[in-house]
């Protein structure tokens, strides 16, 4: 199967390149390596198959009608995973039309080019934030029309807008909602990298809101078996969420951290407009229809990705400052 993936070269798109690469398909990449965070360490991301001879890269701008065109007029795409966006609650709250621009024109670009080249599946990133101020655990039901920042307000977009096309044109849309994964390649600017990069260098650890913020951290891995059973067997419209539903304290994993690297962290507080205090995620949908089964613990998530990240070049290990914030 030829799959194009939008944010190849982010944690989770790189990630499910070299998922998918694995299992013998063909992988169109698309991202702009824009600069939310260090484009080096986006092309570190895709730098183990970007030379695999079923992987082609496009560095190209969702928001870019033309050179998106080319890369479907140039490939036999059957599948879109849709990960490319603007992320991270705060800064949308700053830059908010940037978010607009290529979390909702940047998806109607890629769903109205595949109704055009008879694109038979239509995966889609969307994120746990939408449940804003709901109570836990969040279940795909709820009513999800106040989120608390403009990034998720854009993810709910694409999600009533990729119904449209699913009602309109017979598209076959599956909507996952994120909960916190983690994995090798995680983003530097959350939690773990930080705190690792904290318990190696000295670095400074902000904990943001206190030690009652809590997160639904979830393994890479289930999450790339749940997106690869929708690859094989689409739905017409369904939305599932993708978490653990053992939603952990920020105090947790940091203590978490601590134990795997036998290292202290430094700690200062600070806060943060627009999050979520908590996220939980109800999975009985996924559990149902794809079969998901997160079973991973928190100390094994953590050891898992502190394994990687002690192999990675040192460059990249320490990081800068400027990853800290």
């Amino acid at each position: 199967m030829q799959i194009m993936v939008t944010g190849c070269a982010g944690f989770i798109g790189s990630d499910l390149c070299e998922y998918l690469l694995a299992k013998k398909h063909e992988v169109i990449g698309v991202d702009n390596f824009n600069d939310y965070y260090d484009p080096n360490v986006k092309e570190f991301n895709v730098s183990e198959y970007k030379n695999n001879q079923r992987f082609k890269l496009y560095r190209v701008d969702i928001t870019d009608r033309v050179a998106l065109w080319k890369v479907f007029d140039e490939n036999n795409i059957e599948a879109v995973v849709h990960l490319a966006a603007w992320a991270g609650v705060t800064e949308s709250i700053k830059r908010p039309k940037v978010y607009v621009d290529s979390n909702i024109a940047g998806t109607n670009n890629l769903a109205e080019f595949g109704i055009q080249n008879s694109l038979k599946n239509f995966i889609f990133a969307s994120t746990s934030s939408v449940y804003g101020n709901n109570q836990v655990p969040y279940k795909e039901e709820m009513n999800t029309d106040y989120p608390l920042a403009p990034y998720p307000a854009t993810k709910k977009a694409g999600e009533v807008l990729l119904y449209t096309y699913h009602v309109n044109f017979d598209l076959n849309v599956t909507i996952f909602r994120f909960f916190n994964p983690l994995g090798p390649r995680l983003r530097p600017d959350l939690a773990l990298p930080k705190l690792v990069r904290a318990a190696e260098y000295g670095y400074n650890f902000t904990l943001y809101q206190g030690t009652d913020s809590a997160r639904d951290y979830t393994c890479i891995d289930d999450m790339m078996d749940a997106i690869h059973a929708v690859l094989k067997k689409p739905f017409g419209y369904e939305v599932m969420n993708l978490g653990n539903s053992d939603p952990v304290k920020l105090q947790e994993i940091l203590e978490s951290v601590e134990r795997v690297t036998g290292k202290r962290i430094k700690i200062v507080k600070g806060y943060r407009p627009g999050q979520m205090q908590i996220t939980a995620a109800d999975i009985s949908k996924a559990r149902k229809l794809v079969g998901y089964n997160p079973a991973v613990t928190l100390d094994q998530m953590v050891e898992k990705y502190f394994e990687w990240f002690i192999k990675q070049p040192e460059w990249y290990k320490k990081g800068e400052e400027s990853w800290m914030k």
